[in-house]
């Protein structure tokens, strides 16, 4: 199926690590489901309110805090890789949240392409622009957590923001292109071209090797 597809480009889809919704494994296990709902998370918070301002990257004092949030999962990635603990779901999941809502911060005002303009302000001013992404995050990983929404709605959630996150760094590759629309949609070409090849290059280790 296409979103197992394109889940194996990221992920090494074991069942055991993976979450489950209308008695289905997600196309990509605990941890990335967390990334990626806190990369949506903050994503859709800052198109929302911030897509028409002038955006800096964070002021030094806040990318410290933010990159804090990012420690829970390298320990715990760590730890679990190098069998000196046992991880569980939850903790993946919480950890992969923390890790992904950090991201945005520093790419999207890139991708705005205003970030060194004239009178550009940080992205993160208020407390809510922390506290709203890190709340719909939480939401959104009790919904994934228990299953609460069918299989086929989270599971595509998850894959349409792994296509859009990877669309939107792709975009930096193409920085000559200063038309909205053609830079878009080349971002999203490459994305699913540079998916699919580690898609396909995963099937192909796991069979040949």
């Amino acid at each position: 199926m296409i979103l197992d597809f394109f889940g194996r480009a990221i992920c090494h889809q074991l069942d055991e690590r993976s979450l489950y919704a209308s008695g289905l494994a997600l196309s990509v296990c605990a941890r990335d489901t967390g990334i990626y709902i806190g990369i949506f998370s903050t994503l859709l918070y800052l198109h929302i309110f911030k897509r028409k301002t002038k955006l800096t990257i964070p002021t030094i004092k806040i990318s410290f805090l933010l990159l804090l949030f990012m420690v829970p999962m390298m320990i715990d990635g760590l730890g679990s890789y190098t069998h000196l603990f046992q991880s569980n779901n939850v903790r993946r999941l919480i950890s992969g949240i923390c890790f992904g809502f950090v991201l945005p911060y520093f790419l999207y005002p890139l991708y705005l392409g205003r970030a060194l303009a004239y009178s550009s302000v940080p992205v993160i001013q208020k407390k809510k622009d922390i506290w709203v992404p890190i709340l719909c995050s939480s939401i959104l990983g009790g919904l994934f957590y228990f299953g609460l929404l069918p299989y086929y709605f989270l599971n595509s959630l998850i894959i349409f923001t792994v296509i859009v996150w990877f669309s939107l760094c792709a975009s930096f590759l193409i920085p000559f292109i200063r038309q909205t629309y053609f830079r878009g949609v080349l971002s999203i070409l490459l994305s699913l071209f540079f998916l699919s090849s580690l898609s396909l290059l995963h099937a192909w280790l796991v069979q040949y090797l």
